[in-house]
């Protein structure tokens, strides 16, 4: 009789529905972002095509909405699997994410590149960015690491060594890529789940230099990102020059003021705001919605983070935890350096604003990840971990 009302109850533990704090939040964000990209992309998106067919204003809408509907099912199918599955499926995950990475390496018919960068592949009417899949399977398969153990010398071989192999070859792939911008990203998350694993003293000093050094060897690879570090720190300098972007987008945001400019009036972007409805998105956002608006994006995308921290502070599961908070900090870290770089506080690194940029392969990653933090939440008893 204990036996069936043990399993009864988790039953009911299992079928918990979605959080609805989260998805509100979640779903919010998203309708916020179908709207900032309409007014962003525009002006781009009415200029005829290279073929002569006349532009369409709802081009890049009808396609973020379309990859929106596909992100939810992909949350809502992620959320009814258990995170002990995902756990046990995450190499899997992890080995076909580089796979697909790897492939935009290999100059075959699939692969399309833009800025010198060759980082998507075509499939059939779909291009993606595997990069952003690979982001989100190196966290769910450190994750699965650190529940087994935490970050110490007596465990290097079992659990160390095979974190930094992994972020190594994905760190790799982007370097050769040309993606430095996500490098940097990726070694933020990894440095900061590691820290979470209990890495410490020595060991996380030693991690923390290697990834620095990473870093500077991928600036000094290429002399245009030097010569973004220099125009960031002085842009009037470069101004013709790599200073260009940088002090647009200051100009930007200045203009919105306290209260915007109105949706749809930003100037900057019908000519002189690069890349308005992806890397730039934020500063269109100020513009138009002015300080209140942008505050208030700020205020939304820090209550997703909060509210999943909670909910992995409040798995039972060490698994559920980890991917939890490595998924809080993606998000945490990819939208403080979007909107870092926007304000001039970073340089120009071409990372996109999560939720709200365009872009289809951010925008599913997100909402995936999303939907693992949903399987902790639902599958986890609603009590603290041990």
């Amino acid at each position: 009789m204990a036996t069936t009302t043990a399993r009864s109850s988790a039953a009911v533990k299992a079928s918990r529905p979605l959080e609805g704090l989260l998805f509100s939040l979640i779903y919010g964000i998203v309708v916020f972002g179908l709207l900032a990209v309409f007014t962003a992309s525009f002006p781009n998106a009415i200029k005829p095509s290279p073929d002569g067919l006349p532009g369409d204003s709802f081009h890049y809408l009808r396609l973020q909405a379309a990859y929106a509907l596909v992100g939810f099912l992909v949350m809502f199918g992620i959320s009814t699997i258990r995170p002990d599955a995902i756990k046990r499926a995450s190499p899997f995950i992890l080995l076909a994410a580089l796979v697909l990475t790897g492939l935009t390496l290999t100059g075959l018919s699939i692969v399309r590149c833009s800025h010198g960068s060759c980082r998507w592949l075509q499939l059939g009417p779909f291009r993606i960015q595997p990069s952003e899949f690979a982001k989100l399977a190196l966290i769910i398969y450190i994750a699965a690491k650190l529940a087994e153990g935490r970050l110490s010398s007596a465990n290097f071989g079992r659990i160390g060594l095979k974190v930094m192999a992994v972020t190594t070859v994905l760190c790799v792939i982007l370097f050769l890529q040309r993606d430095l911008g996500m490098v940097m990203l990726i070694l933020l998350i990894v440095l900061a789940m590691a820290y979470l694993g209990q890495l410490r003293g020595r060991w996380l000093a030693v991690a923390t230099t290697s990834a620095l050094g990473m870093v500077v060897i991928g600036i000094l690879s290429e002399e245009y990102r030097l010569k973004r570090l220099l125009a960031f720190f002085d842009p009037l300098k470069y101004r013709t020059e790599w200073g260009w972007q940088i002090l647009t987008m200051k100009t930007t945001i200045a203009r919105g003021g306290l209260g915007g400019v109105g949706l749809g009036r930003c100037p900057e972007k019908f000519s002189y705001l690069p890349e308005a409805h992806t890397d730039a998105i934020f500063c269109v956002v100020a513009s138009e919605m002015g300080l209140l608006g942008a505050l208030a994006l700020l205020v939304l995308i820090g209550a997703i983070v909060v509210r999943i921290m909670q909910i992995a502070d409040q798995s039972s599961d060490n698994a559920g935890y980890f991917m939890a908070s490595g998924i809080a900090i993606m998000l945490a870290a990819q939208a403080l350096i979007n909107i870092g770089v926007a304000a001039h506080m970073l340089p120009v690194t071409g990372l996109t604003l999560p939720f709200v940029s365009y872009g289809g392969s951010s925008l599913v990653t997100c909402l995936a990840g999303i939907g693992v933090v949903m399987s902790v939440y639902r599958h986890s008893p609603p009590k603290r971990r041990r």
